[in-house]
């Protein structure tokens, strides 16, 4: 697939604004509140996946393979943009939500190019190997997560 130039810049500027938000979350996580690498990824799961997104669009970029947009969708979508209805939205969650804003922009265009350029054959093999990938992810995520809630909570309250 080769985007037009109004694309890819969009789609670079969007990237540029997931990387600036997922460094200031990882930074909050690993630097100021001190989880270990095991924790950040369950309980930031969403920079991890954002740092795997800008991967595979770094390599979208050079191999011009659309089935690698694809790849984080569901992931994207399900900490993305399911989390911005259950979430709090207030002053102790708003960079969260901002980030799950870009993340669901950076999704939204994903979504728009492969369509527009009619790769539906890359959205379909994206999405099912997205599936095989990240549903044990987020399985993991959701598990780790209610069962490490305290120490979430109290790593939280200690920053």
């Amino acid at each position: 697939m080769k985007l037009n130039k109004i694309e890819t810049v969009a789609g670079i500027v969007l990237a540029i604004l997931l990387a600036t938000v997922t460094l200031m979350s990882s930074i909050f996580f690993l630097v100021t509140i001190k989880v270990g690498f095991i924790n950040w990824i369950s309980f930031n799961s969403c920079s991890f996946i954002s740092i795997l997104y800008l991967i595979s669009l770094i390599a979208f970029f050079i191999c011009k393979k659309s089935v690698l947009l694809v790849l984080t969708t569901l992931p994207f979508y399900f900490l993305g943009t399911m989390s911005m209805f259950f979430m709090p939205w207030d002053s102790s969650m708003f960079i969260a939500q901002i980030g799950h804003i870009i993340m669901t922009l950076n999704i939204s265009w994903v979504l728009y190019v492969v369509i527009k350029h009619k790769e539906y054959k890359a959205l379909a093999i994206g999405l099912l190997a997205g599936m095989l990938i990240f549903v044990p992810f987020i399985a993991h995520v959701q598990t780790y997560n209610q069962k490490h809630a305290t120490e979430l909570s109290d790593a939280l309250k200690g920053q």
